[in-house]
């Protein structure tokens, strides 16, 4: 077996273990690297609004991203 397969097969037992709310973040950081790998990355003027408003503490951005209970 290539190490490519090795890391595959690693890949996904590792993702079967995880609780349901981290698999829409993997996929999302996989959907991002496949952007990055075509060559399709945000431009910062698409990215420049969520900059606006009120700055949010860790904590608030802890709660916003991964909700009350993180674990």
């Amino acid at each position: 077996m290539g190490e490519t397969e090795v890391l595959r097969r690693k890949l996904m037992e590792n993702v079967a273990d995880l609780r349901d709310v981290r698999l829409q973040e993997v996929l999302d950081f996989v959907d991002f690297l496949r952007m990055r790998q075509n060559g399709d990355e945000d431009s910062i003027l698409e990215v420049a609004g969520c900059l606006s408003g009120s700055p949010l503490s860790a904590a608030e951005v802890e709660k916003e991203l991964y909700g009350e209970n993180p674990d």
